[in-house]
């Protein structure tokens, strides 16, 4: 099992990124699996020792994930990945907005795919990488990292009625529907869609199902309700309406999906808060 290491951003970062996770493993640590199911967000992964890598369906192959990998939101099951001794990784784990709204770059092409970030992101990965991979501490990665994006923040795109309207649709546990929200921004439904997919690389229907099926399964692992309780309290038709859920996004039940994510699994250090009354535009 990985050592895990995580730490929140500078307060003037926290609208935009969720915190910031380290993952060790030893030189003598058996190889784990882990599966990659449904969640929002983009990560920014770096590796500076082994490398996490995924099966080639069909060919028995691994293919080793590049050093600095770009990887969008997932809206299903897709693959598991392999976790090698002497695993060295450090990810930023942004909001369902943060990314497109720290860099100005267009979510939608990212979806379910991993890419190298400099693709994307340009020279600036490289240096970054490196000074990273220089740092002896977690503390002074976290340190570099809270430079490098408050670097971007000239640029930044500032909160507006829009982005307020998908934070409610990715909040849990709001009485707000699609309907209501998207009617308050002032856009036909259509545009209200396209702007999602830009700003988080899904669709409003999507982002919100996939918040909600986040949010159940931090509350099964963290607390003692029972799924029936949590269905209800995440406005769940009924219980089968939540297990159809988990079975398009995981790949199998409540149960089974439980007992497979870990505790260091990287799913699990997602904040994915559950509103505690009507979340307003």
């Amino acid at each position: 099992m990985p050592t895990v290491q995580c730490a929140s951003p500078v307060p003037a970062l926290r609208r935009f990124v969720h915190r910031y996770v380290q993952r060790r493993t030893s030189s003598d640590a058996a190889v784990t699996i882990e599966p990659i199911i449904a969640r929002l967000g983009v990560m920014l992964e770096f590796q500076f020792s082994a490398r996490y890598e995924i099966p080639v369906y069909g060919t028995g192959h691994l293919d080793p994930c590049p050093l600095v990998t770009l990887i969008g939101p997932i809206t299903y099951r897709r693959v598991r990945l392999h976790i090698p001794a002497n695993l060295e990784a450090l990810v930023v784990l942004f909001s369902p907005q943060g990314f497109h709204d720290l860099f100005g770059e267009s979510i939608a092409p990212l979806t379910e795919l991993g890419t190298e970030a400099h693709s994307v992101l340009g020279i600036r990965m490289p240096r970054l990488y490196e000074r990273l991979g220089n740092a002896r501490t977690f503390e002074r990665r976290v340190a570099l990292l809270d430079e490098f994006l408050l670097g971007r923040m000239n640029d930044a795109k500032a909160p507006d009625r829009i982005s307020n309207a998908f934070n409610c649709l990715a909040t849990p546990g709001s009485s707000l529907k699609i309907g209501d929200v998207f009617s308050q921004t002032g856009l036909s439904l259509r545009q209200f869609e396209r702007k999602c997919l830009e700003r988080a690389g899904v669709t409003p229907k999507v982002m919100a199902r996939i918040a909600r099926f986040q949010a159940a399964l931090q509350l099964k692992k963290v607390g003692s309700q029972s799924w029936t309780q949590i269905a209800h309290l995440l406005d769940y038709h009924d219980q089968m309406h939540m297990i159809r859920d988990f079975r398009a996004f995981a790949g199998g039940t409540p149960v089974q999906t439980c007992e497979e994510i870990a505790a260091d699994h990287l799913f699990s250090l997602i904040d994915s808060r559950v509103a505690s009354g009507s979340a307003r535009l």
